[in-house]
């Protein structure tokens, strides 16, 4: 059994509570509430009629059919599998002890396990196939550490992508000096020299696919050191089809040349033709 129990609040406003009795029996203590203070049958029929209202706006969910059509119909799940990747790379680098001893492990496993200290040592140097060239790069800085490192660098990420690699080549270094006089008329004989090194490496490539190239050069472009130079020398090979495709063209240019040249003595023989009718008829 439920009744309404009213009472008023500290600053003389009526509030409305819902109680239930403890027994159908007798009523139970409480503040007496007024008819006045108990909801109207009308403003709850109102209240409920606009309820109604707004629920049939409301869109409607989708049919079990619909659900069912778009259930047939699954979606490709793309994995790395279906890239063409080996390794997931939610899960690189690895990490695990790898045994130097081990002739199992391949350079591969090698480069997504993680092994603390192996930028401070030399990197693994592929062996060359054919050695075809296919990258020279070559390397210019006033600093001696900061070319050491980022050549350093360099070497690694050639590692990383299974291209084969010289090592670090270190070319002559360039001198430069100048010789300013400190003052230009009394003290002339008082003159001061500046000197300028120019440090040079290079590093060369071979047996490596142009799209690896291109992304290694674009990579190294990205995480460029301050102060350090790099100039890219990049060789690409034509497919072997092309040479019968270049000859058939040269063909055709000489045809057309062999044309050319026929009417040109045909326009000459014309024109000595006109001239000697020209110069018999002013005779006569």
């Amino acid at each position: 059994m439920l009744r309404l129990a009213g009472r008023s609040s500290p600053r003389g406003l009526s509030i409305t509570q819902w109680c239930r009795a403890a027994s159908t029996t007798g009523p139970t203590p409480g503040p007496s509430t007024s008819r006045s203070e108990q909801p109207d049958k009308k403003e709850l029929l109102e209240k409920l009629d606009h309820l109604a209202n707004v629920k049939r706006k409301l869109p409607r969910a989708s049919t079990p059919k619909a659900t069912q059509l778009v259930a047939k119909e699954p979606i490709p799940k793309v994995t790395f599998r279906t890239l063409g990747l080996k390794h997931d790379p939610a899960k690189l680098p690895y990490n695990r002890v790898l045994d130097p001893n081990d002739s199992t492990i391949t350079e591969e496993e090698y480069a997504s396990t993680l092994v603390h200290g192996r930028s401070v040592q030399e990197p693994y140097f592929h062996p060359r196939t054919h050695s075809i060239p296919v990258a020279n790069l070559h390397f210019r800085s006033y600093h001696v550490r900061l070319l050491n490192l980022f050549t350093h660098f360099v070497v690694h990420a050639a590692s990383s992508l299974g291209i084969p690699a010289s090592k670090v080549v270190c070319l002559p270094t360039k001198r430069r000096l100048w010789t300013v006089p400190r003052s230009p008329f009394a003290h002339k004989k008082s003159q001061e020299n500046f000197e300028r090194k120019t440090h040079k490496r290079a590093i060369k490539a071979w047996d490596a696919d142009p799209e690896v190239v291109h992304r290694w050069i674009m990579y190294l472009r990205t995480n460029a050191m301050p102060g350090v130079g790099l100039k890219v020398t990049t060789w690409e090979r034509l497919p072997l089809s092309l040479a019968g495709s270049n000859m058939a063209q040269a063909d055709g240019l000489n045809t057309a040349q062999n044309v050319s040249i026929d009417s040109v003595k045909k326009i000459k023989v014309l024109g000595k033709k006109i001239v000697a009718e020209e110069a018999s008829g002013a005779k006569a």
